[in-house]
């Protein structure tokens, strides 16, 4: 990002004005752990330097998350809801990015892991990836009723804050978390740069 941010702050200052510039990153997860089985190249410190260097240049960053993986904890969840809360990221980040699910395709090097291996089941063809279950069975289930409630939420036309408060509680239920999501107050979220489909990594 700095090599890029190099241009020259004037550069980007005006590009920023426009309303439209954005960077989209992948961020996935914030456990380091599995940032290095998904061989990321980043941690979780590097994401929020992130935030912060694209917001002294004014520019938004949408980051995409991964939250579930045969790896993930309750606790690794709750992260990624907490930092988004902790960095006012909850007008760049779309619902359904809280519910995503790793997909392993035919030739994946996670195949190869000794570390998933005790996760992976048969190949479905159907869906393009092999079937995996988390090592905490509770996380599979939480994926599932996020993905419900996002789902819902869209249907309904509810709002992006209405639907991330929904799934929040059911997160912090499934942890038995009594974390808190920092208050948004209505209206508040502003209208960012976007790309026109929610579901990117």
């Amino acid at each position: 990002i700095e090599h890029v941010l190099a241009v020259g702050d004037d550069v980007w200052a005006e590009l920023a004005e426009s309303g439209l510039l954005f960077v989209v990153s992948a961020f996935e997860i914030l456990n380091d752990d599995i940032l290095g089985l998904l061989d990321k190249g980043h941690t979780a410190a590097d994401a929020a330097a992130a935030v912060h260097l694209l917001r002294k240049h004014g520019i938004a960053v949408r980051p995409s998350w991964l939250p579930f993986t045969p790896w993930t904890s309750l606790g690794d969840v709750i992260d990624i809801f907490e930092f988004v809360g902790r960095h006012d990221l909850y007008g760049n980040v779309d619902p359904v990015q809280f519910t995503i699910r790793l997909l392993i395709p035919e030739g994946s090097l996670i195949t190869e892991l000794p570390e998933a291996a005790q996760f992976l089941e048969d190949y479905d063809s159907d869906l393009l990836t092999y079937r995996w279950r988390s090592a905490d069975p509770r996380v599979d289930h939480l994926q599932e009723d996020l993905s419900v409630q996002v789902a819902k939420g869209i249907a309904n036309g509810d709002g992006v804050v209405t639907i991330l408060e929904r799934i929040w509680a059911v997160a912090l239920e499934a942890a038995g978390s009594e974390a808190k999501l920092k208050p948004v107050p209505a209206g508040s979220v502003p209208e960012t740069p976007r790309l026109t489909e929610p579901w990117f990594c």
